[in-house]
This record gives structure tokens, sequence and C-alpha cells, in this order.
């Protein structure tokens, strides 16, 4: 059952953003001053961050005398662990394993897996359930032998396959632990943009439409399951050639009542709410543009992760001269489509992702960085510890740290959070 948006977020539908849009690019100073401007909603705020927001969307949209509607605000945000709790693309791509969601040709696959590969084993965690070492190619191979079972069994079936179709088969068990061990592998070893990268292009051989059909019944799968940490197992009766692995797995994915309330008010205010993510352009919009989902942006304001795609056909490789949305390719797309247009940084920055800290150093002048305090890299780190340092009584600051509860996919109204698995509220160390 999907969680019961706050009516605010649900009150206000496309006509009447659209209707807000049209008063303000007209800068009808009189008819706007006829109402008090509208404000967030507490909610589970942190209170001083919410201050500062209200503060800084008062004194820059529309409603002030210094509001130029020709070029107006914009608010820069990530999508995942941002304006929801949780990964689109994590939540896809689990989505996948369990239902075996892959069209490409084994060979085809294993080129696609293979492309960090190593013949030097594995760093400690990555061993195999005996606490043997493990080797890359090794890995691979195992996997597409699952990958061959199963697209050989199930292959003609149309996806995705129900569970109860899997659930007993070996192949199935192997494959999805495998998977999952393997990206977690490559996360370590070449970061989480790589890991971000490798995942994105498992949807390769697949229209464009059915990947959107896809995330949308992984969104709903996620969404009215329990937010929990798994143990997935090799079944001893498939060991391969690196033996049997196991690997934990989250799933978690919940809507942000106070982020969509927020994309609200900033519309109403004309100041341009804008989406940056790293995960698949078309997997934020479906999210990002839904009215259903409470979010209501306009499509052309968010930025993701875009593939090359060939007669409606996803290929697995990314679209040229467009920066992948992560690290410094996140700022060039602000740069580019943004600041240099409307001759201004960001008035924010929001930022959950991993990938965000060369977008927080590049716009020194932007008044205002939310982050949200959740594991994250180390270079994202260094922002959150100086975002967890006390607020001065009446006093102002440029990063703030926005708490929530992981267990319940909740924000909290204060600076710490409740990590999964954990009832002790901690800030950044």
């Amino acid at each position: 059952m999907r969680p019961v948006l706050h009516r605010r977020t649900l009150g206000l539908g496309l006509t009447a953003l659209l209707t807000a849009r049209t008063i303000g690019r007209a800068n009808a100073q009189p008819d706007l001053m006829d109402r008090p401007p509208p404000e967030l909603e507490e909610l589970k705020w942190h209170p001083p961050l919410r201050e500062a927001i209200q503060a800084l969307i008062n004194a820059h949209g529309q409603y002030s005398e210094t509001y130029n509607a020709n070029s107006p605000p914009y608010v820069v945000m990530d999508w995942n662990n941002t304006a929801i709790v949780g990964d689109v693309q994590q939540t896809l791509f689990l989505f996948m394993l369990e239902h075996f969601c892959f069209l490409m040709p084994a060979r085809r696959f294993h080129k696609l897996i293979h492309v960090h590969a190593s013949s030097h084993p594995l760093p400690a965690p990555f061993t195999n359930i005996a606490g043997q070492p493990v080797s890359f190619p090794d890995l691979v191979d195992d996997i597409v032998e699952d990958y061959s079972a199963l697209a050989a069994r199930y292959g003609h079936m149309p996806h995705p396959i129900a569970r109860e179709e899997l659930q007993d088969n070996p192949a199935m068990l192997a494959f999805r632990a495998r998977m999952a061990f393997c990206h977690q592998a490559v996360a370590a070893l070449h970061g989480p943009d790589a890991a971000q990268q490798w995942m994105i292009r498992l949807v390769a051989e697949q229209a464009q439409t059915d990947v959107i059909t896809l995330s949308r019944a992984a969104n709903e799968w996620c969404l009215g399951a329990s937010i929990s940490t798994q143990k997935w197992t090799c079944p001893p009766t498939r060991p391969g050639k690196a033996g049997p692995v196991q690997a934990d797995i989250t799933q978690m994915l919940r809507l942000t009542p106070e982020m969509g309330n927020l994309l609200q008010i900033l519309q109403e205010h004309g100041i341009d709410p804008i989406i940056c993510s790293s995960a698949l352009e078309d997997l934020v919009a479906l999210f990002a543009t839904s009215a259903e989902y409470g979010y209501n942006l306009r499509h052309e304001h968010v930025f993701g992760a875009r593939l090359v795609e060939r007669r409606g056909i996803m290929e697995p490789t990314e679209v040229p001269r467009y920066p992948f949305p992560a690290g410094v390719g996140k700022t060039e797309l602000i740069r580019v489509h943004f600041e240099q247009k409307r001759k201004q940084p960001p008035l924010m920055i929001f930022a959950g992702e991993s990938s965000s800290a060369d977008l927080l150093k590049s716009f020194p002048d932007t008044s205002l960085c939310c982050l949200i305090n959740r594991k994250q890299s180390e270079d994202m780190q260094i922002f959150l510890r100086e975002a967890a340092q006390p607020i001065p009584p009446r006093g102002t600051r440029r990063l703030y740290l926005q708490g929530r509860d992981e267990n319940t996919g909740e924000w909290r109204p204060h600076a710490s959070s409740l990590l999964l698995g954990s009832t002790t509220p901690t800030l950044p160390t």
C-alpha cells in the first residue's frame, strides 16, 4: 500500500502550477501582494533549516521586489536519497534480478558485466562463503552460466516473470546473489559512479517504454514493501568456479512529503526546481513528473543519465557529448543549462547522492546547501561533518544537515539520523 501523502503535497494540480507560473512570469506584483506568500509546512523539517529555506524563498521569489521573471532563480537537487528516500536505479536493479528482466544474448551480457574485470583476486571482504579469494573473471563466468540457464528456461516468457516461477530455481538464487556481489565489488574497486553506470547499462536491448514500465512496477513493489536488509546467497548446489558467494542488499524506497511540499512552494514563488541525478533520466522523470506521487515537475527540468537509443531500443552506451551526471559531470550540466543562461548560481542545493561533492565545491556563492544525513562517500563526508557543527543562536550558515529515520523512511525534525537497524541518533564524525 502506497504511503499517504500530506494534503498540501497532493493539493496542487498541474493546472494550479501552471497558473502560478503564469502569474510569476507576468510579474503582477500588486495581485501577488493581495495574498500572503505561501510557506513551507512544518512537517518533519529540521526547524533551523526550514526557516533558512523559507527566508531565501521570500527574499528571492516572485513576491519580492527584486524578482526578475526573465531570469528566475533556480534550485538544484539530487533525486535519490533526497527528493525520495532510496534509489530508483538500485530499486530497478533489484527488481530486474528478482524477476529476471533481461533480454541480451549471453555473449553480450558477458561482455557488458566484464568491463571492470581484473585477474587479481578481489580484496577483502569480497571472498566466497568459505573465505576463499574470488577472482573477477571466475565470478563473471559463474554469472553468465547462471544467466544462460535462466535465459534458456524463461527467455520466451514476458517480463517481468512472476516471482513464484523463479523462487525455487537454484540458478535464479545464484544469479541474483552473484550479481549483487559483483555490483558491490565494482563500487568498492572503482567507486559508486562506475557501479551506477554498470547498473544503468543492464537495461540494454530493452525498449524505452518497457524500461519505464519495469521501473513503475519496481517502484510500486518497493513502496509497498517493508524497509529491510536481506542476505542473498548462492545455493551450495551451484558453486561455480569462484565458489558460492553472498551479498547483503537493502530494500528501501519511500516518498518524502517534505520535498513534495518544497517543490510546490518553490514553483508558487516562481523559483524553478531542477533535478540532476546520476540515475537513468527516464526512471527519475517517471517519478519526478508524476502528479500521482505528488512531485509534479516539468520534464525539461529533470536531468539524469542517458543511453543511446536506436529505434526505441536502449543501447549499452551513453549519449555522446552529454556528461554523465555525477561529480564534475553534474556540475557541467548545471553550468551549461542554467548558470550560463541565467547569469546566476543555484539559489540552493539539496544533496543526498554520493556524487554531489563537486557540485557543492563549484558553487560557493550558493546561499544554502541542505545535506541529507546518511552514509556517503568520503568526498561528501567532508561537507557532512561541517554541516553537523552546532548552529549559532539566530545565526545563518551555508551548510545544513537534515536527518531521517531509515527504519521508517521518514525524515526527522533534527540534524541527526537513525541509520537502518539502529535506534541511536547519529551525526557525521
